[in-house]
């Protein structure tokens, strides 16, 4: 491989990293997707704007990763919302079956 594509190379396996993270079945440190991250970030901003032709097998490798990160992201943002609309309707039922709460100040029947 030559220098000119391992930073190519770099950002697919990081790309295969954030997959790895974000697929497995406790959600990721925070920290280390963070610096996962950054880290991509820093290495496109060093890209030059026009890869070499040699890169082009990482950069469609990093992209079709990103899509799958990205389709598993959009499932799980869909998962917990549906958590979330269950539980507001569940509290919903639990002020139903409460009844009306009492107004704070009222005076009871005997004064």
């Amino acid at each position: 491989m030559s220098a000119a594509v391992e930073p190519y190379e770099r950002l697919a396996t990081l790309a295969e990293e954030e997959l790895a993270l974000v697929t497995a079945a406790e959600l990721p440190d925070a920290d280390v997707l963070e610096a996962l991250l950054a880290e991509r970030d820093r290495l496109v901003a060093a890209l030059p704007a026009d890869p070499p032709a040699a890169a082009a097998h990482a950069l469609a490798r990093a992209a079709a990763l990103q899509e799958r990160t990205t389709g598993e992201l959009a499932g799980r943002l869909s998962e917990a919302r549906r958590e979330l609309d269950a539980v507001g309707h569940g509290r919903r039922v639990a002020r139903g079956y409460g009844g009306a709460t009492p107004q704070r100040g009222a005076l009871d029947l005997a004064g």
